[in-house]
């Protein structure tokens, strides 16, 4: 019998997770788990209408559409029982039974998830791109969930230094969310994977995000908070990370913002502080105590002394400085070229 239609048949049976990823941690196969009678479900705390049911859907030529497009997009399943199933989210509660996988699941002992507001400020998204550019360059995996805003961020800051990025979706491969990031889906899948717990067809439905947050922050070592509001999303992930055991860090924010509420409290609630990519770098041992002297003339550390924290600019450093357009150009490019600063999210240059 076909292993991928019988993976996807077991997948699909209307039973609860638990039990499904408890018959696979006895060491039964879907094929075992297929060619059982009603009386040996009845033996695995599966009761006689959930059974009858399971021996009604004994139908595996169904699935053969979904196996073709997964063929075709290269996307695996990987069961719970499975080898490439990671094995840090084995220890969380309610696991995943299994996962549609893009791409090639890397190592992941040293991994941060990224998350936060989709409606993010510029700081916010900022800060998500510099942090993660700063972490994925020293070979921290970036994880987070693919969403506007701070996710996209994070996503593109570890692609922009090389390094790796996993995204886990609230929805199938056939429908992207949000739709402008399928671009961005593939660019994740060649340099790392896309992962979703949910069959290709299914839509982005709101019940699904916090499921996939689980995930997330499972699969991850830490979990940071760039920008929150008071009820938003991320801090879902926040509370799942604590739940599995794992470190919650979260930047600070304006506290008159309604958009940095979230990020806030959990500060105060005893998340770690996060200032810099250094404190990111301590927490994994990744921190490079070497400098390199490197000579600025008197207007290139001009420029450098007036570009904002949070990044500025072409056009606000023209207005704050009045100087010529392309002079500062010039300029900038030859900062960018040493090392010292770098073009961020947008159109703003930030300190490296």
């Amino acid at each position: 019998m076909d292993v991928n239609l019988l993976s996807l048949w077991f997948l699909d049976i209307n039973l609860k997770k638990e039990i499904k990823v408890n018959i696979l941690k006895n060491g039964i196969s879907p094929e075992s788990f297929y060619k059982m009678s009603i009386k040996d479900y009845l033996e695995h705390n599966i009761n006689i209408l959930e059974a009858e049911r399971i021996e009604k859907s004994k139908k595996i030529e169904v699935y053969k559409d979904i196996d073709s497009y997964m063929s075709k997009e290269k996307i695996n399943l990987v069961l719970y029982s499975d080898e490439k199933y990671p094995f840090i989210l084995k220890n969380i509660p309610n696991p995943p039974v299994g996962l549609f996988i893009k791409g090639e699941l890397p190592n992941i002992d040293n991994s941060l998830a990224v998350v936060g507001t989709r409606k993010a400020t510029d700081y916010g998204k900022t800060a998500a791109y510099k942090l993660s550019f700063d972490a994925a360059a020293k070979g921290i995996i970036i994880i987070s969930g693919m969403a506007r805003g701070i996710d996209t961020c994070a996503h593109r800051g570890a692609l922009d230094s090389g390094g790796i990025t996993i995204a886990v979706m609230g929805s199938g491969f056939k429908n992207i969310y949000p739709s402008e990031n399928k671009k961005l889906m593939y660019e994740i899948a060649e340099r790392g994977c896309v992962i979703s717990e949910y069959f290709p067809d299914t839509k982005p439905f709101y019940s699904n995000f916090p499921e996939r947050n689980r995930i997330i922050s499972g699969l991850s070592k830490y979990t940071m908070v760039v920008e929150a509001g008071e009820k938003s999303g991320a801090l879902i992930t926040a509370e799942f990370a604590l739940e599995q055991g794992r470190d919650v860090f979260a930047i600070p924010g304006n506290i008159f913002s309604f958009k940095s509420i979230g990020t806030n409290k959990l500060i105060k609630d005893g998340a770690k502080l996060i200032l810099n990519s250094e404190d990111i770098l301590e927490e994994f041992n990744l921190t490079d105590k070497k400098h390199i002297n490197i000579t600025l003339d008197e207007f290139e550390s001009f420029i450098l002394d007036n570009l904002k924290t949070e990044g500025s600019t072409i056009e606000q450093l023209c207005n704050n400085l009045d100087i010529d357009t392309k002079i500062l150009i010039s300029t900038l490019s030859k900062l960018e070229c040493k090392g010292i600063i770098k073009k961020a999210y947008g159109n703003y240059f930030i300190k490296a």
